[in-house]
Parts: structure tokens; C-alpha cells; sequence
């Protein structure tokens, strides 16, 4: 496995992959219907426009294997003067869960937040459904807010929840 920071030619690759996690786990969450038809098209949108005019507080990391894109881990740093630097996403091909990838990223962006953020706490969104990304950020330390409501990208409205690590040094142990 190879990590190094994404460049405008892997919007694609980080769109598609991001796709594929989000048909996997938000299944029971999102509409079949836009997660069928609507999601790809969404998401090379965002993608794409994230690299055509990136924010200077982003940062993009991949992983690669054989297979190619393997995750990735999207940052955008000191987003917010409570919660710190805010993890916007974590994604891992889905036949790589539960492999350890997803903590490594995780660490690779603490250690990014870190490094060009010292002082300020992590943070992440979940949807509150979404209980076994919520599980796994417990076992990694992270403090969990009271659910709050948002809208999401199929025109629905879920609650999602905070995840807040105080000092990132804790995912990087």
C-alpha cells in the first residue's frame, strides 16, 4: 500500500471510489433511487470542482494497492476555531473494510492536522444511522455529539452526528 496527496487527475479515480463506498454504506440511509441513478454524476461534480478551484485548506490523501485506488481521506484544515481541522471524507473500497486501511488514513490526516495545524482538535460528520462508522470512531476515541439534522444530497434530511477528537494525537498512537 502507497500513499501520497491526490492531484487534479485523480478526481475521477477519488469520485468513482467514493461512488461505490457510498452505494455500499448508505444503502439503508440515502434513496436507492438517487444512489442508483443520481450519485456518480454528484459526485464527479464535487470532485471536479474541488480541484478546479481547490480551497488552500484542503488536503486529499490516497491509498493505492495493485487494484488501484484503494481509499482516500479528505481534509480541510482549521475548518472551524471550536472543533479544529474537519475530516469532510473517509472512504475505503468496499471490499478493503475492516482491513485497518480506513485507521490509517485516519492517522495520516491527524498526523496532517498536526503538522500544519498544531493545537487544534479533529473533527467529522456521520450520519447517526450510519452505526457502524459511528462504532468505529468510538473504538478510535472519538467523543460523539447529540444527533443533529441535515440536509443530504438526495433531498432528504438525516441526522448526523459529530465526532471530535480534542488532541489528534490519539489516532495516531
Amino acid at each position: 500500500m502507497t500513499f501520497r496527496p491526490a492531484t487534479a487527475a485523480d478526481a475521477a479515480a477519488i469520485a468513482a471510489l467514493h461512488t461505490a463506498s457510498w452505494q455500499t454504506a448508505y444503502a439503508h440511509i440515502l434513496a436507492a433511487n438517487w444512489l442508483a441513478n443520481d450519485l456518480a454524476a454528484d459526485r464527479q461534480r464535487v470532485w471536479s470542482d474541488r480541484f478546479t478551484a481547490p480551497d488552500p485548506a484542503m488536503r486529499v490523501l490516497l491509498a493505492e494497492d495493485h487494484d488501484g485506488l484503494a481509499g482516500f481521506v479528505c481534509i480541510f484544515l482549521a475548518a472551524d476555531p471550536q472543533w479544529g481541522s474537519h475530516v469532510d471524507n473517509l472512504h475505503v473500497r468496499p471490499g478493503l473494510k475492516g482491513q485497518g486501511l480506513g485507521r490509517r488514513l485516519l492517522a495520516a490526516a491527524a498526523r496532517i492536522a498536526l503538522s500544519e495545524t498544531p493545537g487544534l482538535g479533529l473533527d467529522l460528520h456521520v450520519y447517526a444511522a450510519n452505526t457502524a462508522a459511528r462504532g468505529f470512531y468510538r473504538r478510535l476515541g472519538g467523543l460523539e455529539s447529540l444527533a443533529e439534522k441535515e440536509a443530504a444530497p438526495d433531498g432528504s434530511t438525516q441526522a448526523y452526528q459529530r465526532i471530535w477528537w480534542p488532541d489528534p494525537k490519539a489516532l495516531t498512537a
